[in-house]
């Protein structure tokens, strides 16, 4: 870049501008023809300011603090003297015009803008004019139409702010402030009433036909007004929510979205030029893009939002519920479509279908997340049962509304299915709310209904396969939610989803973790204590087949090899968690749901190898987490403890070195942003190394014995009774197989890997049924 030698010269006519501004902000007082001074000095310096060099040398000046200081004396004494309204409104439009125009791309400026305090005080005239003051609207009968004056004021605002900010990071904190946002929110908010103005733009108001003269100047104001204060907001709230309105700026981003949806007639467009039409249609994509992610993003991130996105009055002229902004809310998700002159503005209709879509979406999350925070929770399973027009003790209308989506939802409306399971699940976040859904909703039979129709299309890649496995792992994390009451289990497999749900864990779907993850822990649930479920899980027929031909695999097949294919340790221990807990249902106890020879069969499918081996397996590479290790140890031990084949089995089992690869530790939610990360560098950093695994799962119990606790010792993890239960194994084991030909070998060397470490366990765990349990197993090792 090239060098100036010499300051670049300021043209006379704008030198005497400036310093006739200066001057007049050195007065103690303006009136009427002073005002109209500073207007005229503002409009010649504003306009002239085209190049950086310009911009420079007169950011040597003291003009950007004399403009502060004439903005200052306006924001004091705004509304207060009515007879020189338009001539002030004229001098401060001009003076945030030359803020603007000085910190285009000049970051000394910039910081002479913020230390001149111009943009608190253009923020405080913003507010004042729009009628907002500290989230307190001002109510008025009815609101006030802006005038051309007023709304240029709001453009050359929102355009000073934003040139400030751009890349400008003190500029960018400053506009965090409540103060700040306010007003912007203000300039985007589309609601009719409750308002001192009426909107300064509603996305698509550009496409109604009007009479007045001024409508396209007027139009192109509040468009690109708005438009600016949605890339301020995205920019500056993408740094920090921490002030951010809510109770206010909920609802207002809520009804940039809303009022895209609420037209009562069809405009049509075809009185605009194609090319203003779509730019402006362009413009009011990105505002609706903006506000529905902040929407989504703000509402995550704080519990007062959730708060406003569940409780806000929205329209109190209607009755409870209609008049909340939820009930308008789910009205947009369930009924929305773009409107109709999108498709003819556009020349590309699919990626304005696209856009639409990604806007639900957004509002759909947002939705979702509200029953996220406990209070939420609660009030809304409250309130929404004993509001107006809702009858004391009567069911919920909104459960019962997203009950009704579950089963209205067509094909296609998988954004209803997604929000409805979702928003379900959030509400039944305690115990007494997941029994109400499933016995006074019914909620578990059409869950049920969803899986049996989608299962065939996510296993098969048919239609819309990433939607379909979407909702399904919306709808199978719910009835996992469902299934952790115990009473809700037997419905739940009465629904004769079991077979269903199970197909999700084929390979097909590996690609879909999460999906696996919810369902094995559907299947952990149901699977513990009840019966039925588990010979459910032992004995499907073959038309649960989501594929043509071929025969269904029973769940215990498809945990077996979800188990030893994938290497996501997570996902494998939950797999094995199930088979851990078939093996404690069907052997722990006698059971009056089942007939003796069901049971004895199902019994009978467990004591294998591969289920002996899978969680022998569990046990070796669950170091990390006793709890994990003593879920094995117990199945383990009913099955070593059921039969000599039993014992057999696991005699093997605890002493087998693994035949493939330690499995990768669990993920975190770092790991896909690292990987992408890593994708676009060019040197690699090294790799974590490999988690140590014992050799065997004997081997792991070997060292666990040793850490039996004393009075005397620190707490520990592995508490005594886990310690006794790898006592009760090792002496089911050789107890087992205390007559069996040609496993003395196998004996003996289960022997020298475990006895010393009982030993020393048994010598601090002497007493009671902890040490009856290492005296029992101490004399089995002792025979050998």
């Amino acid at each position: 870049m090239a060098v100036l030698e010499e300051a670049t010269p300021v043209p006379v006519e704008l030198q005497r501008a400036v310093e006739h501004l200066e001057e007049l902000a050195g007065r103690s007082e303006l009136g009427t023809a002073d005002w109209s001074g500073v207007s005229l000095a503002g409009r010649q310096i504003a306009n002239s300011l085209r190049s950086e060099e310009l911009r420079t040398a007169i950011g040597q000046t003291t003009l950007l603090f004399s403009c502060g200081h004439l903005l200052d004396n306006l924001a004091r004494q705004s509304g207060e003297e009515q007879d020189t309204r338009q001539e002030r409104l004229a001098a401060q439009t001009e003076l945030a015009r030359v803020a603007g125009n000085m910190c285009f791309e000049h970051d000394p400026n910039r910081q002479q803008t913020l230390d001149a305090g111009i943009l608190r005080s253009l923020a405080r005239l913003l507010a004042v004019l729009l009628g907002v003051s500290d989230s307190v609207r001002m109510q008025e009968d009815e609101a006030k139409e802006l005038s051309l004056d007023e709304l240029t004021f709001v453009r050359a605002t929102t355009g000073a702010m934003l040139n400030s900010s751009l890349k400008f990071d003190p500029i960018r904190r400053e506009l965090t402030r409540r103060e700040y946002l306010l007003p912007l929110l203000a300039i985007l908010d589309s609601q009719m009433t409750g308002r001192a103005t009426a909107p300064v733009y509603t996305t698509g108001s550009w496409a109604a036909e009007s009479a007045d003269p001024q409508r396209e100047q007027r139009m192109q104001v509040r468009s690109m007004a708005a438009g600016w204060a949605a890339n301020i907001l995205e920019d500056v709230l993408g740094e920090d929510k921490a002030d951010f309105p809510v109770d206010f700026g909920i609802p207002a981003l809520a009804s940039v979205i809303l009022a895209s949806a609420s037209s009562s007639s069809s405009p049509s467009a075809a009185h605009i030029p194609s090319d203003d039409a779509a730019d402006y249609l362009d413009t009011d994509i990105e505002i609706l893009t903006i506000s529905a992610s902040l929407l989504e993003g703000i509402v995550q991130d704080s519990d007062a939002a959730k708060l406003a996105i569940a409780f806000s009055t929205f329209d109190p002229s209607l009755p409870y519920p209609q008049r909340t902004l939820l009930h308008h809310l789910l009205a947009f998700v369930k009924t929305a479509r773009p409107p109709s002159y999108w498709s003819s503005v556009s020349d590309d209709p699919a990626r304005t279908e696209k856009a639409f879509s990604t806007i639900k979406a957004a509002v759909v999350r947002a939705v979702v997340e509200a029953p996220n925070s406990d209070e939420v929770m609660e009030r809304l399973w409250d309130d929404t049962r004993r509001g107006e027009g809702v009858a004391t003790g009567d069911k919920s209308w909104l459960v019962e509304k997203l009950v009704r989506w579950l089963d209205e939802a067509e094909e296609g409306r998988e954004d209803m299915l997604v929000c409805a399971s979702h928003m379900l699940a959030g509400l039944g976040r305690r115990d007494d709310h997941t029994l109400s859904l499933v016995r006074d909703y019914h909620l578990a039979s059409r869950l049920a209904r969803i899986v049996r129709d989608r299962v065939s299309g996510a296993v098969g890649k048919t239609g819309r396969p990433g939607e379909k496995t979407q909702v399904l792992f919306g709808v199978v994390s719910l009835l996992r939610h469902l299934a952790i009451p115990a009473a809700n289990r037997r419905a739940i497999g009465e629904t004769g989803v079991i077979p269903f749900v199970s197909q999700l864990l084929r390979k097909e779907l590996d690609v879909v973790q999460p999906l696996q993850l919810a369902t094995v822990g559907l299947l952990k649930h149901v699977a513990l204590g009840d019966v039925l479920n588990a010979l459910a899980m032992l004995d499907q027929d073959t038309a649960t087949n989501p594929s043509s031909g071929d025969a269904a695999s029973f769940t215990l097949d498809l945990l077996l090899s979800l188990s030893t294919r994938v290497d996501d340790l997570r996902l494998r221990s939950e797999s094995i968690r199930v088979i851990a807990n078939l093996v404690r249902t069907l052997f722990a106890a006698p059971s009056d749901d089942a007939a003796p020879e069901a049971v004895r069969a199902g019994r009978e499918k467990l004591t294998s190898r591969d289920v002996a081996g899978s969680l022998a397996e569990m046990v070796r590479t669950s170091e990390r987490y006793p709890v994990l290790v003593n879920e094995g140890v117990v199945g383990l031990t009913l099955l070593a403890g059921s039969s000599e084949k039993g014992a057999a089995l696991l005699l093997d089992a605890l002493l087998a070195s693994p035949a493939r690869p330690a499995p990768q530790l669990p993920s975190t939610d770092s790991d896909l942003s690292s990987a992408m990360s890593a994708l676009s560098t060019t040197t690699s950093t090294p790799s974590p190394p490999a988690p140590y695994f014992p050799s065997s799962a004997a081997s792991l119990l070997a060292t666990w014995l040793p850490s039996a606790p004393s009075s005397s010792s620190p707490p520990s993890p592995i508490r005594p009774e886990m310690l006794a239960n790898v006592a009760s194994l090792i002496f089911a084991v050789f107890h087992g197989t205390a007559g069996s030909e040609g496993e003395e070998a196998k004996r003996r060397e289960l022997r020298g890997v475990v006895e010393g470490p009982l030993k020393s366990a048994a010598g601090v765990l002497s007493e009671g049924a902890f040490g009856e349990a290492f005296r029992r197993a101490l004399e089995a090792v002792e025979r050998v």
